[in-house]
C-alpha cells in the first residue's frame, strides 16, 4: 500500500507544483529586461548559421538585394535591406552583373522610374530581416511591377546595435522611412507600410507619426528626431495584429500552446495589478483609431479624390488558424475603427468588410479574416500582394 500512497501523495501535489511554477514565471516577467527578451525574442536568431550579407542563398538574383546600415537619431545602426523589384532587375541585370552596384546606384534607379513605389517591410518579433518566412514575402512583393522593399532589423535584432523598447522600435521605424524619403525623393503617397505581428504595432505608431506628430499617443521620441509636417502614405497594410500587449497577452500563447496570462482572466484584479508591470504597452487600437480620425477631412485626401484616388487606407488580414494571435484581436480592432463587427467562425470560408469612408471625409478600411495562413505563413499569401496592390492603386 505505501507505493499506492505515495503516489496519491505526489499526484496531490502536482497542482500545486505547477500553480507555484506558473506563479514563479508571471513574476519573473515583471522584472524589466527578462520581460523585454520575452516580449521581442531578439537574441533568438540564426545569424551564426545565415549570412545576411549574402542574399543569394534566400532566393534573390545575385545583387538583387543591397544590405546597407541606417543610422538612427538616438546613436544606434540599423541592418536594412532594399531589394529590387523583377522587372527593374530584368532592365538593368547585364549592369548589375557587370560589377557589385553602390547603393546610390540602385537608389537611382527609383528616381529615374516614374512608376516607382515602395513598401516598408516591418517583420514580427525573434530572428532577424530574413528569418522564416520574411524573404519569401520579399519575393512575393518584389514581383509586383516597379515595387521595391526596404526592411529593417529593429535595435537588438540581428546585427543592428542596441535593444529594443517601445519607443525605440517606433524611432527604427520613423529612422527608415525618414531614410527612404530623402534618399528617393518619392512623396509618402508612393510608400505603403506593411507590418505582421509586432511589425503591425511598429507600423499603426508610425503611420500615426506622420499623419499626426504630436500625438499624446506617442512616446517622446529622441530630440533630435525633427518634427515633421503630416504625411499621408498610400496606406498602410496590418498582418495578424493586435489591439494592446495587456489585451493581446490575456489570449496569448508561447508556440501556440502556453498561455501567458489566459489562466488569469477570471481574476480582473491579477489582471490589473500585472498590467501595471507591463512596460511597453503597444496602444495600437487607440492609435489607429486616432490615425484615422487626424485624417478626416484632411486636405490632401480631398484632393487624391478629386483625382479619383484613394489615400491613407487601413487594411487588416488575420486568420483564422492563427495560433499565436488570435484572430479575435483583428475583430476587436475592425470594431472599433468601423463601429460595425463582423461574424467569424474557427472555420469556414474567408470573410472580407470594408467601409468607405469618402462621405465623412475619412479613409478606406478594411478587414480581411482568411482560413489559412496561421501566423507566420499568411504574409506570403497572394491576398497580403492583393492588400499592398490595392493601397498602391488607390481603389
Amino acid at each position: 500500500m505505501a507505493p499506492i500512497s505515495t503516489f496519491l501523495c505526489r499526484a496531490a501535489s502536482l497542482p500545486f507544483i505547477l500553480i507555484a511554477t506558473y506563479a514563479g514565471f508571471i513574476l519573473l516577467l515583471t522584472i524589466p529586461w527578462l520581460q523585454r527578451n520575452a516580449l521581442y525574442a531578439h537574441k533568438v536568431n540564426t545569424t551564426y548559421f545565415h549570412n545576411v550579407s549574402r542574399p543569394e542563398q534566400f532566393g534573390f538574383a545575385k545583387y538583387q538585394v543591397t544590405p546597407f546600415n541606417i543610422s538612427t537619431p538616438d546613436g544606434e545602426t540599423l541592418f536594412a535591406w532594399h531589394v529590387l523589384p523583377l522587372d527593374i532587375y530584368a532592365q538593368h541585370q547585364e549592369s548589375l552583373m557587370a560589377s557589385a552596384p553602390s547603393l546610390s546606384t540602385r537608389l537611382s534607379l527609383i528616381k529615374n522610374d516614374s512608376e516607382a513605389r515602395i513598401v516598408i517591410n516591418f517583420h514580427g518579433n525573434a530572428g532577424h530581416i530574413a528569418q522564416g518566412w520574411r524573404t519569401d514575402t520579399y519575393l512575393r512583393l518584389c514581383s509586383l511591377p516597379h515595387t521595391h522593399v526596404f526592411t529593417v532589423d529593429y535595435r537588438g535584432f540581428g546585427h543592428s546595435t542596441g535593444s529594443p523598447t517601445e519607443t525605440g522600435l517606433i524611432t527604427d521605424g520613423v529612422a527608415l522611412i525618414d531614410y527612404v524619403l530623402a534618399h528617393t525623393g518619392l512623396p509618402a503617397s508612393r510608400l505603403t507600410i506593411l507590418g505582421q505581428s509586432l511589425g503591425t504595432a511598429v507600423a499603426s505608431a508610425v503611420t500615426l507619426y506622420y499623419a499626426d506628430p504630436s500625438s499624446e499617443l506617442l512616446p517622446s521620441l529622441p530630440a533630435t528626431t525633427p518634427h515633421k509636417e503630416a504625411r499621408i502614405f498610400a496606406g498602410t497594410v496590418l498582418v495578424a495584429p493586435f489591439s494592446s500587449l495587456p489585451s493581446l497577452l490575456l489570449t496569448y500563447r508561447i508556440g501556440g500552446i502556453l498561455p501567458v496570462l489566459a489562466p488569469l482572466r477570471p481574476y480582473p484584479v491579477l489582471q490589473n495589478w500585472l498590467n501595471g508591470y507591463i512596460i511597453d504597452k503597444w496602444r495600437n487600437m487607440d492609435r489607429l483609431v486616432a490615425y484615422v480620425d487626424a485624417l478626416e477631412s484632411h486636405p490632401e485626401l480631398k484632393a487624391a479624390r478629386a483625382r479619383d484616388r484613394e489615400l491613407g487606407s487601413l487594411q487588416i488580414l488575420h486568420a483564422v488558424n492563427d495560433r499565436d494571435i488570435s484572430f479575435q484581436q483583428s475583430r476587436m480592432l475592425w470594431k472599433a475603427l468601423s463601429g460595425e463587427d463582423v461574424v467569424v467562425g474557427d472555420k469556414g470560408p474567408a470573410v472580407r468588410r470594408e467601409v468607405d469612408g469618402r462621405e465623412a471625409g475619412r479613409p478606406r478600411v478594411g478587414v480581411e479574416f482568411l482560413e489559412y495562413g496561421g501566423h507566420n505563413r499568411i504574409v506570403t499569401f497572394a491576398q497580403v500582394a492583393l492588400a499592398v496592390g490595392r493601397a498602391f492603386e488607390g481603389r
